[in-house]
């Protein structure tokens, strides 16, 4: 009995060790792992700090894994003056022992949130990396901000030439774009439904369109630019309170929506899914794909859904994915948005009793499903009579 405890305990201890390997970290729209995967990196991480301070990658590493703790961890009871103090104290960490870096350079603008203020930081840090590739969102951005397109096509062209985005999501993409009225408002609301339109628009397609991210778009002076540009008014509130950010985003939308170009306005299944922007419009909402059309009069959004999605959207890449990709869980999460659209075009097909288009959305649909969390509710509800 007693060796087999020693040989327990060993595994054990082993297990332990490969637990709190440090690996390097990514942002949410790369990978998501649990937060337990986050907690042991941050333990690894801080140990390598003390184990070697002067380490630019170790504060990395520990400062993006904590970063990525403060967003994801709901469990977590500190208010956000304590998390932001706790986050100021690894920057501070670094100046002190890696002030020249390109990693500290780089922290410091990042947890500024697009502060204008720290944009020295950041230019040092674009300085500095030769090769490097984590300031190039930031940069790309900075080209948005700016409303200097040429440079942010230039920064999306060298994230592509870096291999940092998903081929799959730079399809699904494609296919958001593609049902676009011409000179369309298209809201966002993150990484994986921004950045792949931007690089494609790099390329020269559909560059009339104008990405509106719900993120981006809190920046009064970027607002106030932009909102200029597609004649919509100003946002006459700021953000000195609660009630005043949620008021942004109950009416953002429909503020937007009421152009005085009468731009067409479409909304993302991705930012959809945020029922903050949403909820108090839905009877404004129709589906025509991967996206919502607002419109203030009903429309025959079955007609468009139809030629989006038979005609215009690229779809072989959902089961013919002849290539490697970054992220395939991250596509596999994002694919999953087809299902709200294809489960309509089912029930339409099944209705209509045309079998042939109601297989060919079935098997998309199966795809889509395979090794997905509601598998099974959409497998029962292809299969009811």
């Amino acid at each position: 009995m007693k060796q087999v405890f020693l040989i327990v305990s060993c595994i054990s201890c082993l297990a332990e060790v490969a637990a709190q390997k440090p690996e390097k970290i990514y942002g949410n729209a790369r990978q998501q792992k649990p937060i337990s995967y986050y907690e042991e990196q941050a333990m690894a991480w801080k140990k390598e700090t003390e184990k070697n301070p002067k380490d630019p990658n170790a504060w990395y590493n520990f400062y993006y894994v904590n970063r990525n703790l403060e967003f994801n961890d709901t469990t977590d009871k500190r208010s956000s003056e304590e998390k932001n103090d706790f986050m100021l104290t690894i920057i501070e960490n670094m100046r002190k022992n890696i002030p020249e870096s390109y990693e500290y350079n780089l922290c410091k603008w990042m947890l500024g949130g697009y502060d204008m203020n720290l944009l020295p930081y950041l230019n040092k840090a674009a300085e500095l990396g030769e090769g490097r590739t984590e300031h190039l969102d930031y940069m790309i951005c900075i080209g948005e901000l700016t409303r200097k397109v040429k440079d942010r096509d230039l920064y999306s062209k060298k994230k592509f030439e870096a291999g940092l985005f998903s081929t799959g999501i730079i399809y699904y993409n494609y296919n958001v774009m593609m049902g676009l009225e011409q000179n369309a408002i298209l809201i966002t609301s993150g990484d994986n439904d921004t950045y792949p339109i931007w690089y494609l628009q790099s390329l020269g397609i559909r560059r009339d369109i104008t990405v509106i991210n719900l993120s981006l778009v809190l920046i009064d002076d970027y607002r106030n630019k932009l909102f200029g540009e597609l004649g919509i008014n100003k946002w006459p509130y700021d953000w000195k309170t609660k009630e005043e950010y949620e008021r942004f985003n109950k009416g953002i939308i429909k503020h937007i929506a009421h152009n005085s170009k009468n731009l067409n306005c479409y909304v993302a299944l991705t930012a959809a899914s945020c029922e903050k922007f949403t909820d108090s419009i839905q009877e404004k909402l129709f589906l025509i794909g991967l996206c919502y059309v607002y419109s203030n009069n009903t429309l025959d959004n079955l007609a468009l859904l139809k030629k989006n999605i038979e005609q215009l959207y690229a779809l072989d890449y959902i089961d013919k994915a002849f290539y490697p990709d970054i992220s395939p869980d991250m596509v596999k999460l994002i694919n999953g948005n087809y299902t709200i659209p294809l489960f309509t075009l089912f029930d339409h097909y099944k209705l209509s009793g045309d079998k042939q288009k109601e297989e060919w959305v079935k098997s998309k649909l199966l795809i889509i499903a395979k090794g997905a969390n509601d598998e099974k509710e959409i497998i029962k509800h292809l299969e009811k009579p």
